[in-house]
């Protein structure tokens, strides 16, 4: 069963960080959502799974190149209810991920960039961990507390924002800014840009589901 399984999506992304970032954190299976192939291929990365309606890209002439190499492709109509990365998401959720990393997710149009934090919903109900990545950021849902180690959060902010409309019985402990028992409700800043002090730090609530970024300027 593989554990990690990364999604290189249609968004913009620099393609020479996304082959540092799967050399460096590695990668069980690689599926390429639609105009993701076209970065995958400029980063020398050949994708296990090929999927999407190809629409927005002049790369149909890959898809035979892919099958030749071994991918798996899966080709959708351009008139559908899904987005390309929804159908990567279920894909991977299919092949038994243990945590999923999508790249090419946060650029671009924020339409997209808003839905693909909504299908971080997914893997979040089935107990998988799932991240966008860029060059900048790491975002991730949380249902339940976390210990984030110094290493982890090294030289980068830590914003803690609600998904829902309440996230009651924030503590923060090991950050530069600590909170006790305190609400965080949508239309507030008061979680954003803290940062780790300590070996580790620590975020706990009761109810509710938060956004949490790690960022660097």
């Amino acid at each position: 069963m593989p554990g990690r399984i990364s999604i290189v999506s249609g968004g913009p992304a620099y393609p020479d960080f996304v082959a540092r970032y799967i050399k460096k954190f590695g990668s069980d299976i690689v599926i390429a959502a639609d105009k993701g192939l076209d970065t995958c291929v400029r980063a020398g990365i050949v994708p296990d799974i090929v999927l999407g309606d190809y629409d927005s890209t002049g790369m149909r002439g890959r898809i035979d190149e892919m099958r030749q190499s071994g991918a798996y492709v899966e080709v959708y109509p351009a008139e559908k209810d899904f987005t390309d990365t929804e159908a990567a998401v279920m894909c991977a959720l299919r092949k038994g991920a243990e945590e999923i990393v999508i790249l090419g997710a946060t650029g671009g149009r924020l339409d997209h960039f808003l839905a693909n934090l909504d299908l971080c919903l997914i893997p979040l109900r089935r107990g998988v961990k799932c991240t966008l990545v860029d060059e900048h950021n790491e975002l991730r849902l949380l249902d339940r507390g976390i210990t984030l180690c110094a290493d982890e959060a090294a030289g980068r902010y830590i914003s803690l924002l609600p998904f829902t409309d309440l996230v009651s019985g924030v503590t923060l402990t090991g950050m530069k800014y600590p909170l006790l028992d305190a609400p965080l409700v949508r239309g507030s800043s008061l979680g954003v840009s803290n940062e780790v002090t300590g070996e580790t730090a620590r975020i706990d609530f009761r109810e509710g589901i938060l956004i949490l970024v790690l960022s660097r300027d």
